[in-house]
């Protein structure tokens, strides 16, 4: 299990464009107190891919950075 710190703003990003992530962790995403959310491994790269395919299919360019920049940071924790 890994410990993620994310800031409101993404982890809207990934309550909003992540679908099949799990209750568990979809209530940690909507609590605004919480600055971390606990994550397998296996869910990490799961949802580095939504968010990679998010970004390609998007059409606002504000977003896709935004998702961009989420998942680089990501990225860096696989």
């Amino acid at each position: 299990m890994m410990r993620l710190y994310l800031d409101n703003r993404e982890k809207e990003l990934i309550n909003e464009y992540w679908y099949v992530a799990s209750k568990e962790i979809k209530s940690q995403l909507v609590n605004k107190r919480r600055k971390t959310i606990n994550i397998d491994y296996e869910e990490l790269k799961d949802l580095v891919g939504f968010l990679a395919a998010e970004c390609n299919h998007c059409r606002s360019k504000q977003l896709a950075h935004e998702l961009n920049e989420l998942c680089d940071k990501l990225e860096c924790e696989l």
